[in-house]
């Protein structure tokens, strides 16, 4: 069977758009596909982000490339290294570099993040960001699709983990921002303070007004510790365009005149 082409996806695949900015991304139909998450992690770390513009980031287990091509595309950050652990995922977020024409700007790493120090040199990025499996290995049942179970469920790597790569890989100084359920707020709180990545932002997100938290979006910086601002709350759904908040619609679809 010949390989798809970037722009085409194969039979086992779709070709998604999100954002503002025609960032468009390959999965597969069965497989874990990208949430909201993503959107959200992207927007706080261009917004709350420390690095200077043009300073390199990276992105620990960068799945389809969502949050790298949002921040390069929608938000002008960048150049970004996009680290991922499988290689049929990796596949995909290669070609969906070249549909994006972001092959100057994004950068597709295969890789494991608990071998960072086999990867990248250490101390270079003022940015790492992650959107990294969420559920606990012992946790609820594992999905059966290896892929699926992979992005979800800490198998393969887990929270100490993408903590410990993001202070190896951050200069003195660079921060890391990270999207977690809002259950293991303290763990993570705790696991960054730590390894001297002192929280200085943190943003919890809710379905609907009034409604707990579901996650929790926190930035920490390198060796820097100035204290913690805890942000107002972020609402997902509410009266805006597609049944979201005035603030992530905005984040999602282009305006209407832009549109037209």
């Amino acid at each position: 069977m010949p390989e798809p082409t970037p722009t085409e996806p194969g039979p086992d695949e779709t070709l998604d758009s999100i954002g503002t900015a025609g960032v468009q991304v390959l999965q597969r139909k069965t497989g874990y596909r990208f949430t909201l998450d993503a959107v959200l992690l992207a927007h706080f770390a261009a917004t709350e982000g420390t690095g200077a513009p043009g300073g390199r980031m990276l992105e620990l287990g960068a799945g389809s490339g969502v949050v790298s091509f949002l921040l390069v595309k929608q938000f002008g950050l960048g150049p970004v290294d996009a680290l991922e652990l499988q290689p049929a995922v990796h596949a995909r977020l290669s070609r969906a570099v070249a549909l994006n024409a972001c092959e100057s700007q994004v950068k597709p790493l295969l890789g494991d993040l608990r071998r960072i120090r086999d990867l990248v040199p250490g101390g270079q990025y003022t940015h790492v960001v992650s959107n990294p499996p969420f559920r606990l290995a012992d946790a609820g049942v594992r999905s059966p699709d290896d892929e699926r179970a992979t992005s979800k469920s800490e198998v393969a790597c887990d929270a100490p983990s993408v903590v410990a790569a993001a202070r190896y890989a951050l200069v003195p100084g660079g921060g890391v921002s990270l999207v977690y359920p809002a259950a293991r707020v303290a763990e993570v709180l705790g696991l960054l303070t730590q390894a001297k990545l002192h929280p200085t932002v943190l943003r919890l997100v809710h379905a609907h007004v009034g409604s707990p938290a579901t996650r929790f979006l926190v930035h920490a910086l390198r060796d820097r510790d100035r204290g913690l601002s805890v942000r107002p709350p972020l609402i997902v759904h509410g009266a805006g365009p597609g049944g979201y908040s005035a603030e992530v619609a905005a984040l999602m679809e282009p305006p209407l005149a832009e549109r037209a």
